[in-house]
């Protein structure tokens, strides 16, 4: 794109420089800059972009998007606007040619279940000879590895790539962060999945009223564009079925909805199960674990279903998703016990898969702890939740990022010592999450269940700004089994 096709394009505050230079990208991190992108100069909690403008133009930046006055060198195109992040979406997508027109993109929003949700219907849509990629927390863009939805002109980017590729269909995770700070502007999407909606991320929204309005201002988004599946087994989708009346399509496992799964058999492994939607039913087998799988295999069906594929083919390909990294991953230990390690790091995940290791163990021993710089009214939840649903908690860090430990720790035990539990009988705090893993699994005996939470498939642990502590909970499990061989 010229840069003065661009200063056309777009109701710029003010424009200068020579604009005679062809922009070929875009990006909002200075470091991955690349020759003819055109910078853009976010304004973050930790970081202020229009810092940044020396070391991007030193790597080619052709142009600076910014929100307030900078010195550059003369000729150096310069678009002024109020509020880059706002504008960043559309430009992107401009600049990379619409890709998201181009391509039938799916996105799933929700507090938990995203991710799984996002492979089923990947399975799904590849059992229907569909060309389709993710992105999400599993697959990141290289410019935001931590980020479940990339900042918007990474995501252009990548959506550009995805139609260089052939690809039909993209599934996209959308995070509340994502809509809060506009990173899916400028896309257009086919149809969007509602998994639930709980308590999460008030240290961004402030309110569970405003994390509900984000979550449901990107569905209502969708009205007169493409239709939402909207999960009715959680309480406040009453709400959200209203709002989006007219474009949106119920599944649920518990009751009547326009796509009803049928919960036969929920075992440690394989789920059985009967999809009905209409006068008709698909049998499925779900190769995960637990009735929450068994919701989000529906989910993937429901949208795919409306959006008209072929049902035997959906359940067909929801059948091939056998294993997800960091999601309900499971191990038999040589001596009898069962391990679980799960991103279950909110109050609701966590509730489920103590409920789901319940239901198959004698015994269930927890390792878990809560986040830095996170929602800090859930700790205590959690702690509770601990309380009530396991026999044995080694409570212990999981990503302090800029906070003490040690307060956070407190602040988890709080629930504990609120429902009556004592540590060194009940439940014990090993700060070093490492140690705190190997003294559960030293514990565990035949017919228990050792629940490893709170952290996945994430492999790095932040400690401030400056120390980061390599740690994947399921390496630790396969090096201490390995050990004990």
């Amino acid at each position: 794109m010229n840069a003065d096709t661009l200063a056309q394009q777009f109701p710029w505050t003010a424009v200068r420089g020579s604009l005679d230079r062809e922009i070929t990208g875009c990006a909002s991190d200075s470091r991955h800059v690349d020759p003819g992108d055109l910078f853009l100069c976010f304004v973050g909690e930790r970081s202020d972009g229009h810092t940044f403008v020396s070391e991007a133009l030193a790597r080619g930046a052709a142009g600076i998007v910014a929100q307030r006055e900078i010195e550059l060198p003369d000729g150096v195109p310069f678009y002024l606007c109020p509020d880059v992040r706002l504008m960043a979406g559309h430009l992107a997508s401009s600049i990379y040619g619409n890709p998201s027109s181009h391509l039938k993109l799916i996105g799933v929003t929700g507090t938990s279940g995203k991710t799984t949700t996002t492979y089923f219907l990947r399975e799904a849509l590849a059992a229907c000879g569909k060309q389709v990629q993710l992105l999400g927390s599993l697959n990141p863009t290289s410019e935001f590895p931590s980020f479940t939805t990339p900042e918007a002109p990474a995501l252009q980017k990548r959506l550009g790539q995805f139609v260089r590729q052939g690809t039909e269909y993209v599934v996209l995770e959308v995070s509340s962060h994502a809509i809060h700070f506009d990173r899916v502007n400028g896309s257009t999407f086919t149809a969007a999945v509602l998994t639930n909606l709980y308590r999460d991320h008030l240290e961004l929204h402030g309110t569970e009223e405003e994390y509900a309005r984000t979550k449901l201002s990107f569905l209502l988004s969708l009205q007169g564009k493409g239709p939402v599946a909207l999960n009715k087994d959680f309480p406040r989708s009453a709400e959200f079925v209203e709002a989006c009346r007219g474009f949106a399509h119920t599944y649920s496992l518990l009751g009547p909805a326009d796509v009803r799964g049928y919960v036969q058999a929920a075992g440690p492994e394989i789920s059985e199960l009967s999809i009905r939607a209409g006068d008709s039913s698909w049998p499925a087998r779900i190769h995960l674990p637990g009735q929450v799988n068994c919701a989000n295999a529906v989910a993937a069906f429901t949208i795919l279903y409306v959006l008209g594929l072929d049902p035997l083919a959906l359940v067909e390909g929801l059948s091939k998703l056998e294993t997800m990294n960091g999601r309900y991953w499971q191990r038999q230990a040589p001596w009898g016990a069962r391990i679980m390690v799960d991103y279950a790091h909110t109050p609701v995940a966590l509730d489920r898969i103590l409920d789901f290791a319940r239901s198959q163990a004698q015994q269930v021993i927890l390792v878990f702890g809560a986040v830095g710089a996170g929602d800090r009214g859930k700790r205590p939840q959690m702690g509770g939740l601990a309380a009530e649903k396991a026999d044995r908690v080694f409570l212990t860090t999981d990503d302090p990022r800029g906070e003490d430990p040690q307060i956070i720790l407190a602040e988890v035990e709080a629930g504990l010592i609120e429902k009556g539990r004592h540590r060194g009988i009940e439940y014990e705090v090993i700060a070093d999450r490492r140690e705190a893993i190997k003294a559960a699994l030293a514990e565990s005996r035949q017919g228990d269940w050792v629940v490893i939470a709170g952290r996945g498939h994430e492999r790095v642990q932040r400690f401030g700004e400056d120390t980061w502590v390599m740690l994947n909970d399921a390496e630790e499990v396969e090096a201490y089994l390995q050990r004990w061989k």
